[in-house]
């Protein structure tokens, strides 16, 4: 998901049997986590609250990826959290990937949902490789216009990574595309997205024969093991940015909630639910109130708050991106939950006015991921990419935009489609 991203229908709270219920303040909005809401936000099936975020998470992507300061960035560089949208990419995907496996397996059995589930990688697999092998082409025939997508710049260094060799031996070169060691850096996810459905069917067995709680476990001494003592196991580039056992973590809990994301709505209904989601508001107002105190010198001064660096700097160590530091899935994970409360108790509202934008984008998250590389290169050509260039807010803003308006389009028109996954 930055990147640096939920009330009852009035079915909700009313059904717990608990005494002593919160005051209405302190309560989830009605519907907040619970099925009668979904009545209300989903359409064909599809839980549109979901995709919502979804389409958020790629905004964030977009953005962050078009390396230029503009008015978007006070909304995405870690502005409500620290969180982005990595962590956001990883954990929707486990939780859709949940969703649809346990209505597969309901119907027709693990063996089929397993074997989809790697039919599902394999495609991924397949685009992605071919999306390296194609910048790789326009490497060597246009070398340094394509550098923002052949490249990383470390922006404050100026130091710049070449992510392809300048001289290319054609075995060599094909082995490393395959065994996804080289690549643009803006869609290196994509092989920790493989790397992950593709034990996904071992992680279905778990949640099959029902137990959640060991997979959960076993995921979280992984998690920390690889905090300690850092391992890339498959030699592969996203390894740098995405450590792939550190990651899992994200990916299997969002999988386990997918998987039982009904049970988990009931529950929120109950008073101890109740009380978890008030905390998990408490924690967002807190990161986000953190959040304001970033010493980034781009952020204008009437954006931020000047005060308490260290304090910033004591939490921030542990909610660090790529190593995913445990304060950053804690913030992650109450974002959401109060992000899709939000949501489900605004739903009309939101869906006229912002649904029509984030939910197809959400929809066709995986296609926008991969398109998005060609709005990023293009943008490039316009505006030359870096943070401190001299050009003016009004033109960045106006880029930003323009590349948003050309995804969304893109799917709206349903542009390859036919090729490429959504």
């Amino acid at each position: 998901m930055s990147s640096t991203t939920p009330a009852s229908s009035t079915g909700g709270a009313a059904g717990s049997t608990d005494a002593s219920p919160p005051p209405r303040e302190l309560r989830p909005p009605e519907g907040a986590l619970t099925s009668a809401g979904k009545e209300v936000a989903a359409g064909g099936g599809r839980d549109v609250r979901i995709d919502f975020i979804r389409g958020w998470v790629m905004l964030i992507l977009v953005i962050v990826h078009t390396e230029i300061f503009s008015l978007w960035n006070l909304l995405v560089w870690e502005r409500v959290g620290m969180i982005s949208g990595g962590e956001g990419f990883v954990l929707l995907s486990g939780l859709v990937l949940g969703m649809v496996s346990r209505q597969r397996m309901a119907r027709s059995g693990f063996a089929d949902a397993a074997s989809r589930v790697l039919d599902r990688a394999l495609q991924i697999y397949r685009v992605h490789v071919t999306l390296i092998f194609f910048v790789g082409v326009l490497a060597i025939i246009f070398g340094s216009h394509v550098a923002e997508i052949t490249s990383f710049t470390d922006r404050g260094s100026g130091k710049v990574y070449p992510l392809y060799p300048a001289k290319v031996e054609i075995f060599r070169w094909l082995g490393s595309i395959v065994t996804l060691k080289l690549g643009p850096h803006q869609v290196q996810v994509l092989g920790l997205y493989v790397c992950l459905i593709m034990i996904c069917p071992l992680l279905l067995v778990a949640l099959w024969k029902k137990r959640p709680l060991a997979l959960l476990g076993l995921s979280w001494v992984i998690y920390f093991s690889n905090l300690l003592d850092t391992k890339m196991p498959t030699g592969a580039q996203f390894e740098y940015a995405f450590p792939v056992l550190t990651w899992q973590v994200l990916f299997v809990h969002g999988l386990v909630a997918g998987y039982h994301l009904q049970e988990i709505k009931d529950w929120f209904a109950t008073r101890r639910g109740r009380a978890v989601f008030v905390l998990c508001v408490v924690i967002t107002l807190f990161f986000l109130a953190v959040s304001q105190l970033a010493p980034n010198t781009l952020v204008p001064s009437w954006a931020k708050i000047d005060a308490w660096p260290s304090f910033y700097w004591s939490i921030r160590k542990y909610a660090d991106k790529n190593s995913l530091g445990p304060l950053r899935l804690l913030n992650y994970a109450a974002f959401l939950i109060v992000l899709y409360a939000v949501l489900t108790r605004w739903w009309p509202l939101i869906q006229r006015t912002l649904g029509w934008f984030f939910v197809p984008i959400g929809q066709a998250s995986l296609y926008v991921f991969i398109m998005h590389l060609v709005a990023v290169q293009v943008s490039s050509m316009i505006i030359p990419f870096g943070f401190v260039t001299g050009t003016p807010m009004w033109a960045t803003t106006l880029l930003h935009t323009g590349e948003l308006a050309f995804l969304w389009l893109l799917v709206r028109h349903k542009v390859l489609f036919r090729w490429i996954p959504r």
